[in-house]
């Protein structure tokens, strides 16, 4: 029974939600501001704004983590399954 097929159709999902996480991240942080300076005459609601992006992207951190994680795993089963697949063909 050739498992070639499944894992790297299984590779390929889990490697495009990697990306999807990592260009969401990538957007979330282009709203993130780097400096905020605290006064007076800054309202309330640009704090409140960055405050969620922060919360986001801190939240999203363990998930693009663990997809990664996985899709070097799988990209790694991939590659030995596909070498022991075609070496004896050789």
């Amino acid at each position: 029974m050739n498992l070639l097929m499944p894992v790297t159709i299984l590779w390929a999902i889990i490697t495009l939600a990697f990306m999807v996480a990592m260009i969401y991240r990538a957007s979330l942080s282009n709203h993130e501001t780097d400096q905020l300076f605290l006064n007076e005459t800054t309202p309330s609601s640009v704090h409140q704004e960055n405050d969620e992006v922060v919360r986001r992207l801190n939240s999203l951190a363990p998930i693009c983590k663990s997809l990664g994680g996985v899709t070097i795993l799988l990209t790694l089963l991939t590659g030995g399954m596909w070498i022991v697949h075609t070496l004896p063909n050789n």
